[in-house]
């Protein structure tokens, strides 16, 4: 089941699929499953490219691989009930149904924290999640289940930012704190959600994301705008 779980998936489309045990949250969080399968579909090197020389905000791939990650998660979960196993996809039409909570703008377990349980990389100070390979340029979905898939948990990374307060200097709305991460710290003494108005600077202007797009230049390269990404 698993093999064809994620061959499947590869053709589907995934960039990354990663399952952790979630037995040691509470079932508050969990839900009561045991186990959590997180996919991860990356934004183009040249989408990145053309935001940063342009200074534009276009959503147009961001938003259109946020939604291919929720249909990969529900494919998922009709995929893991067919095979007799309990499944619930984190997909944004799931969770705004009682999982989302509007005035605190959380959900009972994000993406970000599986992510984070998988070894995938660590919140930054953007509050978004880095990894090494991908930066920030990654859109992810989880499904929670009771199949009994492998696990593979790692342990939590410290934050890589550094110094780095890009991602606070170039917000226009002002509301990233600058804020190192530590486990359980609350997400308001990072950002200010309420205040922020998802323009995605902080996503492509983060360091980690121009180093992947950077080593993935060929594929810019093939783009008709054209400049020396040293000078961004």
């Amino acid at each position: 089941m698993y093999n064809e779980l994620v061959t499947e998936l590869n053709t589907r489309g995934a960039n990354l699929i990663k399952i952790v045990d979630i037995s040691q949250l509470s079932v508050k969080e969990n839900r009561g499953y045991n186990v959590a399968i997180i996919i991860g579909v990356v934004l183009s090197s040249g989408y990145i490219f053309r935001q940063l020389i342009e200074n534009i905000v276009d959503y147009s791939e961001f938003g259109e691989k946020e939604r291919r990650t929720d249909e990969l998660a529900e494919w998922i979960a009709d995929f893991l009930i067919a095979k007799g196993y309990s499944s619930f996809a984190q997909s944004e039409r799931n969770l705004i149904d009682g999982y989302y909570n509007e005035n605190t703008k959380t959900t009972l377990l994000p993406h970000k924290k599986i992510a984070i349980l998988a070894g995938l990389g660590w919140i930054g100070k953007s509050n978004l999640l880095v990894t090494q390979e991908y930066g920030s340029a990654l859109c992810m979905c989880t499904v929670l289940t009771n199949a009994p898939l492998p696990t593979e948990n790692r342990p939590i990374i410290k934050p890589k930012c550094g110094e780095c307060t890009i991602c606070k200097d170039i917000c226009p709305a002002g509301v990233i704190h600058g804020t190192t991460w530590e486990r359980g710290m609350n997400r308001d003494l990072i950002v200010d959600v309420y205040q922020c108005d998802g323009c995605l600077k902080c996503l492509v202007n983060c360091f980690w994301t121009k180093k992947y797009a950077e080593n993935n230049i060929a594929i810019f390269n093939e783009c008709d705008v054209h400049q020396d990404f040293n000078t961004l």
